[in-house]
């Protein structure tokens, strides 16, 4: 009974960040990504969560040895150190096995790609989550926290596609100003995301709906301006 309850709370867990995966990779509607290169993805990211959660603990740990004022720590505690952390461990990891990838001969190949690795450390994280406290965090995740792990992985992947297509056109200074964005775009809006969530009620919803408008905007334009990447 408790090994079948165990397998049911996994299963809840991982069918959102499936499900949003699925949507995902159909998008990808020129050339699809061999399945083998998404998996492997998919596990950095799972692999991801292990010095993410290296550095929050010691991010956490440097920032409870001194005092702060509340609002300091809090914007510390759930801004920087969850947004700059998850997000550029995240970005590291899809920098270094997807740029040079002979894979990655679309625009749109980046969304994939870092979809991929976000939802691979959201899935392991859920997991997490739901086996610690219940059935009733999964529902709520699956609302909010797998999509939104899902929409950085959008909004990192669109910048990376664009940045690979102007270094391909040797377009060097906008090439760095693209992978900046890469990381610290998403890094910005998963911090106010969690900073938001932490107590500020009905302007955290208003954040959510407005940055589901923006992804959804910017995936539609990365589906319709998806192109080949000249030079690769």
């Amino acid at each position: 009974m408790f090994l079948h309850s165990v397998l049911f709370l996994v299963a809840a867990a991982l069918i959102p960040p499936l499900i949003l995966l699925a949507v995902i990779y159909r998008l990808d509607k020129i050339e699809r990504e061999p399945p083998q290169l998404l998996l492997s993805l998919f596990l950095r990211g799972v692999v991801a969560m292990f010095p993410i959660l290296i550095l929050e603990m010691a991010a956490n740990w440097f920032i409870e040895g001194f005092w702060w004022r509340p609002m300091v720590y809090l914007f510390l505690a759930y801004f920087v150190i969850p947004g700059f952390i998850e997000e550029g461990v995240k970005y590291r990891v899809l920098r270094r096995r997807t740029w040079n990838e002979p894979n990655f001969n679309y625009r749109f190949d980046g969304v994939v790609y870092a979809v991929f690795i976000s939802l691979g450390f959201a899935a392991v994280e859920n997991v997490m989550y739901v086996l610690n406290s219940g059935f009733s965090t999964a529902v709520v995740r699956a609302i909010f926290s797998i999509p939104g792990h899902a929409m950085f992985g959008v909004v990192m992947g669109a910048a990376l596609g664009q940045a690979k297509w102007l270094a391909a056109h040797q377009q060097k200074q906008q090439t760095a100003a693209l992978l900046r964005r890469a990381w610290l775009l998403p890094a910005v809006l998963h911090g106010l995301y969690d900073f938001l969530l932490v107590g500020f009620g009905w302007v955290f919803y208003l954040y959510f709906a407005g940055l589901v408008i923006y992804v959804l905007a910017l995936l539609r334009r990365s589906v319709r301006e998806d192109g080949p990447i000249a030079g690769v």
